[in-house]
C-alpha cells in the first residue's frame, strides 16, 4: 500500500513526473544563430504548450525551482549542460555555446556564475539603488524572425544598438516601463511580451541611428574582436580578453573623471556629456542607460584605434602609472609600452610571456624566426638568443 501511495505521489492529473524526468524532450528545436540558452528553453517549453517554469521543474526536479531564480545563462554548469545534452541528444558543445559561459577566454579570462562579469549585464542587481535592465531586444529583428528568439550578444553592455537595422536596442516595456524577463509572461500572447501589461515587444517602436554613426562601427569592431578572439593592434595579434580587460579599465578612468580628448558623438546625449559618477563600488556602465553606453563605447573604441590615440589620451589626462595599475592584477604585455613610457622603464618580458608567444606560433604553424618574434613581442633577438629559445633554454 505504501509503495502504491509513493508511486501516486509522483502523479498529478495523470502526469507521471518520474518518467518525464527520465525521458528526452518530445520536441527538440535546433538552436538558432547566436541564440541564448534561456531563449531556447522558453521556445522549447512553448512548443510543449507548457509554462517555462513548469517545464523545467518537470524535467529537472533535482534542481527544485532554483534554475529560473538564478541567471540561467550563467548558472548553467557542466552537470546541467550534460543533462540538457541527454534530454535533447545534442552534443554538449551545442548546449554550452548558447550559455554566456562560452565567452570565457574571449570576453574575459574567466566567467563567474554570480553576475559579476566584465561587460555581461547582470540580472537582479539592485544594490545601492541601481536597478538593472538585463535583457535587451531589437524590435526590427523580432519583426523579421520566422521564429522569435533572443541573441546571446544582447546580454552585453556594449550591445546598445542593432548593427543590422541601425537602431537602438530596448530593455523595457514601452507601455509601462517594466523590465523584460525572458521566463515571465502575462498570458499566452506573442513571445516576447511584457509580463505586467502584455505589450508585445515585436510591436515596439524603433529609434533609428544614422548609418554613418561611429557608434555602429564601434559595435561591429567589438563584435569582430569577440568572435575572432583576437585584437589586432599595430599589426600585432592580442588575445581578445586582454583587450577587453583594458577597455573595462578605461571605463573606470572615465568614471573617475579622466575625459579629456574623449570624442563623444553629438545628438546622443543631453548637453553632449556623459554623467558624472556619484556611486562608489558600482561599475560605471551599470549607471548609464543605453544611449549613454552607446556614446561611451563609441568614444573608448576610438582611443584603441592606434598607439597615437592611447598616448594622447593618457598624456592629456595626466594618467600616471598608479592610475593605470589601480585595481589591476597585471598590465597586459601589449599595453606595456604605454605603461613603461609613463614609468620610464624598459619592459622585460617574462619567461611565461615568451613561452605563450612560442605556443601561439606553433599552433598557427608559423616559423620560429627572429622576424616573427619581433612582430609579436616588439623586440629583436640575436641569432645566438634565438638558438637558445629554440632549445628551450
Amino acid at each position: 500500500m505504501e509503495a502504491a501511495e509513493r508511486r501516486y505521489a509522483y502523479k498529478i492529473r495523470g502526469v507521471d513526473k518520474r518518467s518525464i524526468a527520465a525521458s528526452k524532450f518530445p520536441i527538440r528545436p535546433l538552436p538558432l544563430e547566436d541564440e541564448l540558452l534561456s531563449s531556447w528553453l522558453v521556445r522549447t517549453a512553448y512548443l510543449h504548450h507548457t509554462d517555462p517554469s513548469t517545464f523545467l521543474n518537470l524535467h529537472f526536479p533535482e534542481y527544485g525551482r532554483e534554475l529560473w531564480e538564478r541567471d540561467l545563462d550563467l548558472y548553467c554548469d557542466g552537470s546541467l549542460v550534460k543533462r540538457l545534452a541527454e534530454k535533447t541528444g545534442f552534443p554538449e558543445e551545442i548546449i554550452y555555446k548558447m550559455t554566456l559561459n562560452s565567452y570565457e577566454g574571449w570576453l574575459s579570462e574567466e566567467i563567474y556564475p554570480n553576475n559579476r562579469n566584465t561587460f555581461i549585464i547582470p540580472i537582479h542587481r539592485r544594490s545601492r539603488n541601481v536597478r538593472q535592465f538585463a535583457q535587451r531586444l531589437c524590435p526590427m529583428c523580432l519583426k523579421e524572425d520566422k521564429q522569435l528568439y533572443l541573441r546571446k550578444k544582447w546580454r552585453l553592455f556594449f550591445s546598445t544598438a542593432c548593427v543590422k537595422h541601425n537602431c537602438f536596442l530596448i530593455d523595457k516595456c514601452q507601455e509601462c516601463g517594466t523590465p523584460f524577463m525572458v521566463n515571465k509572461r502575462l498570458n499566452d500572447g506573442d513571445f516576447p511580451h511584457c509580463r505586467k501589461c502584455g505589450f508585445s515587444f515585436m510591436t515596439a517602436e524603433s529609434e533609428f541611428i544614422s548609418e554613418n554613426s561611429y557608434g555602429l562601427k564601434a559595435i561591429k569592431a567589438l563584435y569582430r574582436i569577440l568572435d575572432g578572439g583576437i585584437f589586432m593592434f599595430e599589426n600585432r595579434p592580442v588575445y581578445s580578453f586582454l583587450f577587453f580587460d583594458m577597455l573595462n579599465h578605461f571605463t573606470k578612468l572615465v568614471k573617475y573623471g579622466y575625459r579629456k580628448s574623449l570624442r563623444l558623438e553629438e545628438n546622443y546625449l543631453e548637453e553632449n556629456e556623459l554623467p558624472i559618477s556619484g556611486i562608489r563600488g558600482i561599475p560605471y556602465v551599470m549607471e548609464l542607460d543605453i544611449r549613454q553606453q552607446y556614446a561611451l563605447f563609441s568614444a573608448l573604441t576610438r582611443i584603441f584605434e592606434n598607439q597615437e590615440n592611447i598616448s594622447k589620451f593618457c598624456a592629456e589626462n595626466k594618467i600616471t602609472v598608479k592610475k593605470i595599475s589601480r585595481s589591476m592584477d597585471y598590465i597586459p604585455f601589449w599595453f606595456s609600452k604605454f605603461y613603461n613610457k609613463i614609468n620610464k622603464v624598459k619592459y622585460i618580458y617574462s619567461y611565461d610571456e615568451v613561452k605563450n608567444v612560442l605556443n601561439y606560433l606553433k599552433r598557427q604553424d608559423i616559423r620560429l624566426t627572429s622576424k616573427n618574434l619581433k612582430k609579436h613581442l616588439g623586440i629583436t633577438f640575436s641569432n645566438k638568443k634565438l638558438i637558445k629559445i629554440k632549445n628551450g633554454e
